[in-house]
């Protein structure tokens, strides 16, 4: 699990790109990215996700947004995203599935 803190932005993106690509190099089957801690999302944060999601699909890893705030959200329904990414309220609610299996 990655969690982010701050605003994602234009400043802030390539840092979290930094932190995010390596994790899919480690051999993983799941990645949750928790972003309760972020009250701000722009496009370029976006495009980081984006990415991450080629990433994952071409890894066959699961790649998941968790805690996302109802600003943040919104940003993912306005760019017609929310339903192509994974999103759930809380981490909890992704690794319980997971405990599960």
């Amino acid at each position: 699990m990655v969690s982010l803190a701050g605003d994602l932005d234009m400043s802030s993106s390539p840092q979290v790109r930094k932190l995010l690509l390596p994790v899919f190099r480690k051999g993983v089957s799941h990645v949750i990215v928790d972003l309760k801690d972020v009250p701000y999302i722009d496009s370029s944060g976006i495009a980081t996700f984006v990415e991450s999601l080629q990433l994952s699909r071409k890894s066959q890893i699961r790649f998941s947004l968790a805690g996302a705030c109802h600003r943040v959200e919104s940003i993912f329904e306005l760019a017609h995203l929310r339903s192509i990414f994974e999103m759930a309220p809380g981490t909890e609610d992704l690794l319980g599935g997971e405990r599960a299996r």
